[in-house]
């Protein structure tokens, strides 16, 4: 037995998870994505999407990090995405940078295979030894910081440092970053790439064409890919499709429906043989009920 929320129905849910689209500047999204207008039960849990009306920006969070999206390709499952708070305040340096680092959910998202970690080190103790590790004072206003140090895994790290956190940029974008603050900050505004992990490619297909629209159900750590269906008709849990609903009539009912037809019958042939007596006229009148199904 599938229950549903009591804010709407099955019929509700499947118009919303089929027209309801999100959409914020230059993205839209639709399954498996939610956020918006399109509620929570269109989308998988974690894929909610964000928007900033006063900025026309998308965001999303992951692993309690939020992501500005860029941009999505929909052939690849592909999303684009850069840390918000590097990227919103003018970041290296900034008091609102979350000092916890880019880690992704590995139920959710795969990462992409052009990317690499760099890691700021803030107000470091030891001195920078390595050439390769960029370092650049804090000249923002109201900073919490002095000083920012660069650096890769593979390279020197500085000690005593106040903190650090590790974030991914684009390889392409590494030559070059590590020792110029505004290639550094182009750097993480370009994001990187994610695809998120769809395993109900197949079974979303069967939904759409037998004229479903495609959800999710059930616990956060137990969703399941779910079947939406229009009016008159029903899902079935084991192929998740979507069926037209067959009403089988009682023996009482077709009992009922024979005696009407013979009635019917009879008074179909007392008006054929109408006689016409004087100025008296009897004239029979027979209408016909239509029934209309909506059809997706």
């Amino acid at each position: 037995m599938f229950g549903f929320p009591l804010s709407l129905s099955n019929h509700e849910l499947y118009e919303n998870c089929r027209d309801t689209v999100f959409r914020c500047g230059n993205i839209s999204a639709g399954f498996p994505f939610s956020g918006g207008q399109r509620v929570s039960e269109c989308g998988r849990h974690g894929l909610e999407l964000r928007c900033d009306n006063n900025n026309n920006t998308t965001t999303i969070v992951i692993s309690d990090i939020e992501y500005r999206v860029l941009g999505i390709r929909w052939d690849r499952h592909i999303l684009k995405i850069a840390r918000e708070d590097l990227i919103k305040y003018d970041g290296l340096c900034s008091p609102q940078i979350a000092t916890r680092n880019s880690v992704l959910d590995s139920e959710l998202f795969s990462p992409g295979p052009s990317y690499a970690n760099v890691t700021l080190f803030y107000d470091c103790q030891s001195s920078i030894s390595s050439r390769n590790l960029g370092f650049f004072p804090c000249d923002n206003a109201g900073s919490t910081y002095s000083n920012v140090s660069v650096g890769i895994p593979n390279n020197i790290q500085p000690k005593g440092c106040s903190a650090n956190v590790t974030v991914p940029i684009l390889r392409s974008s590494m030559e070059g970053s590590l020792n110029s603050s505004l290639r550094l900050k182009e750097a993480l505004n370009k994001g990187v790439e994610v695809q998120w992990n769809w395993k109900d490619n197949k079974a979303c297909g069967k939904c759409n064409d037998s004229g479903g629209a495609c959800g999710f159900f059930g616990p956060v750590e137990n969703q399941t890919m779910f079947c939406y269906c229009p009016f008159m008709f029903e899902n079935t849990p084991d192929d998740r499709q979507c069926h037209r609903v067959v009403s089988s009539s009682s023996p009482t009912s077709s009992a009922r429906e024979s005696e009407s037809e013979s009635k019917s019958k009879s008074k179909s042939k007392s008006s054929l043989n109408l006689i016409f007596i004087g100025i008296h006229h009897k004239v029979w009148f027979f209408g016909s009920e239509s029934i209309f199904l909506w059809r997706h």
